[in-house]
């Protein structure tokens, strides 16, 4: 019995059609959370799909089914010409042609993942409830903790000659804890991802999203200011992603990126290094080709702080004079391919947390931030609640809560003074510890 995607092929070869595309996706996801001990929600799911792209007369037609059946995918098929029929033309519509994937494309996948029996992922769930519960009594609640897996089977092939087929895997563990100090209650987020449930460590994940919530017990307001920042890796990941629209082909095809982040512009610190890399497993993104079929690669963003490429799939790479790098996306096989990072992260400094602390002196740690979707990104500009902590002579002094920070992303990644070295990925976007010069404060 032929698969869907030779059904598909063999279907597109006898229409007259000058270019089409196939993609195929199955996933298998697991999803556990615990409440008080006890499983609350549990759900598996596989998930099966084929999209169907076509290119005719310079007019682009896409559709998809869930149902894989020969009729469901010949009627897929027929839908996608039928809407390239009464699409607009774009010569630059095209599809890659085959090339060679990275060596060492095909690690993204540990066997583990599917391998560790359900109940150990349930008991890892369990343990990570358990060990903030048993952390401190003033820990009150937890709001939200459990484990998921996903494991995803993806192919590609189009009528340029390309063929390539990849698999990739991502375990996590999250906790979402409420700590309360008489009438003062705060709150404590942590997670981590990792290739294989085997690395997940529930109680150091439990552990530190319970002592991120104590932390914050006593928090009060300061006048406002205008001082050095230290800017917390998570916060810093959360600040990257924002600005990350102005890195895309597309933004700037469509003037909707910041007019100051240009090739060859020194647009920031020279400290400064951004890199989208595809392959990066420490990402969730890694995967050994994008959603075209075009292979996976480590793009430079940005040296020394000056701009050195976008990022771009082979539509809007040919919109703005570019060759593709590798940054198609796809959401899933329901919806067309779109211009996106992969794995988008600053590279890390030499500098320790501790120095960090030493190297600001006198001024704020920022550990969270409150709207940071509220964000221009075109201009830039932001203001955002946030929290953190006093630093005194070098160290934490106090927690600090209802403050503001104000400023324009473009002059924050401009304004740094130093990088530490503990870079980690907050699913795929990733951060050291920033310093960052003469940044707004708005206390009481």
């Amino acid at each position: 019995m032929q698969g869907p995607v030779n059904v598909a092929e063999e279907i597109l070869r006898k229409r007259k059609i000058d270019h089409w595309e196939i993609f195929l996706q199955n996933s298998e996801s697991f999803r556990a959370e615990t409440k008080e001990l006890e499983v609350d929600f549990l759900q598996k799911a596989n998930l099966s799909g084929i999209a169907i792209r076509i290119i005719d007369d310079q007019k682009l037609g896409f559709s998809f089914s869930s149902n894989l059946t020969y009729p469901s995918v010949r009627n897929a098929v027929d839908m996608a010409e039928s809407i390239a029929k009464y699409s607009s033309k774009d010569p630059d519509h095209c599809f890659p042609g085959p090339e060679i994937l990275p060596v060492g494309a095909t690690t993204f996948f540990d066997p583990g993942i599917i391998e560790t029996e359900e109940q150990e992922k349930i008991r890892l769930a369990r343990v990570l409830e358990e060990t903030v519960f048993s952390y401190d009594k003033r820990i009150s609640a937890v709001r939200s903790s459990g484990y998921s897996d996903l494991a995803l089977n993806i192919e590609v092939r189009n009528s340029n000659g390309l063929r390539v087929a990849g698999r990739a895997g991502l375990s996590k563990m999250w906790v979402d804890v409420m700590v309360q100090e008489g009438d003062h209650q705060e709150m404590g987020y942590w997670s981590e991802q990792s290739r294989t449930p085997k690395t997940l460590d529930p109680i150091k994940i439990g552990r530190t999203a319970a002592e991120r919530a104590l932390s914050k017990l006593g928090g009060q307001t300061i006048p406002s200011t205008k001082c050095r920042i230290l800017i917390e890796n998570v916060v810093a990941a959360s600040l990257l992603e924002t600005l990350s629209n102005s890195f895309l082909a597309e933004s700037h095809f469509k003037s909707t990126a910041s007019p100051k982040v240009q090739i060859g512009l020194k647009s920031f610190s020279p400290l400064l290094e951004i890199f989208d890399n595809g392959l990066d497993q420490r990402g969730s993104h890694a995967f050994p080709f994008d959603g075209e079929g075009a292979p996976s690669q480590d793009t430079t963003l940005v040296r020394s702080g000056v701009v050195q490429s976008l990022l771009a799939d082979r539509y809007y790479g040919k919109k703005i004079g570019s060759a593709s790098t590798g940054n198609c996306r796809r959401s899933g096989f329901d919806s067309p391919p779109f211009n996106g990072i992969t794995n988008l992260f600053i590279g890390p400094g030499n500098i320790g947390k501790s120095d960090l602390l030493k190297e600001v002196g006198s001024g704020i740690m920022i550990t969270e931030v409150m709207g940071l979707h509220t964000a221009n990104p075109i201009s830039g500009d932001f203001s955002v609640g946030a929290s953190g902590f006093k630093i005194s002579g070098g160290r934490l002094s106090h927690p600090v809560r209802g403050i503001a920070v104000a400023g324009n992303l473009i002059d924050l990644f401009r304004q740094l003074s130093g990088i530490g070295n503990d870079l980690e990925f907050f699913w795929n976007v990733g951060a050291p510890s920033l310093i960052v010069e003469n940044l707004s404060i708005s206390g009481e």
